[in-house]
């Protein structure tokens, strides 16, 4: 996965601010856009914001901003589901990480009270983790 850089933060951020969930056409976002930079450099970031998720294509050339934190946890599940199989696996623990259509499952056997605090956490970041048997 390819991090944000700063300038498509910043035109995420100034595009949320001027239109605050209202749809815009590109014209306007470029309007506001420009006194950032160039309209070609504007129209790139336009373009990989919309591939990356933070903008919802509403029509031809019309946006809506998406909510920034709905967009990171989609991007992040992945990398938190693989970085909480490895961690889980390294410390003994018998685990196994299943993908689906849409979200992860991990699979721990042996749960003790440490790993059954995280369930609640992972499940709001879109990550089901399951407890195979709890040894208390």
């Amino acid at each position: 996965m390819v991090w944000l850089s700063k300038r498509e933060i910043a035109y995420y951020l100034i595009l949320k601010k001027r239109f605050n969930g209202n749809v815009f056409n590109i014209g306007e976002a470029l309007d506001v856009l420009i006194f950032f930079g160039s309209k070609n450099i504007a129209k790139k970031i336009i373009k990989r914001l919309k591939s990356k998720g933070f903008l919802e294509s509403v029509g031809i050339a019309s946006y809506r901003i998406r909510d920034g934190e709905e967009v990171l946890v989609k991007l992040l599940s992945n990398y938190i589901s693989e970085r909480l199989y490895r961690n889980l696996k390294l410390r003994g623990y018998g685990v196994s990480l299943n993908k689906l259509e849409g979200y992860n499952v991990i699979e721990v056997n042996k749960c003790d009270s440490n790993v059954f605090t995280m369930l609640d956490v992972v499940r709001e970041l879109g990550i089901e983790m399951r407890c195979i048997d709890w040894k208390g």
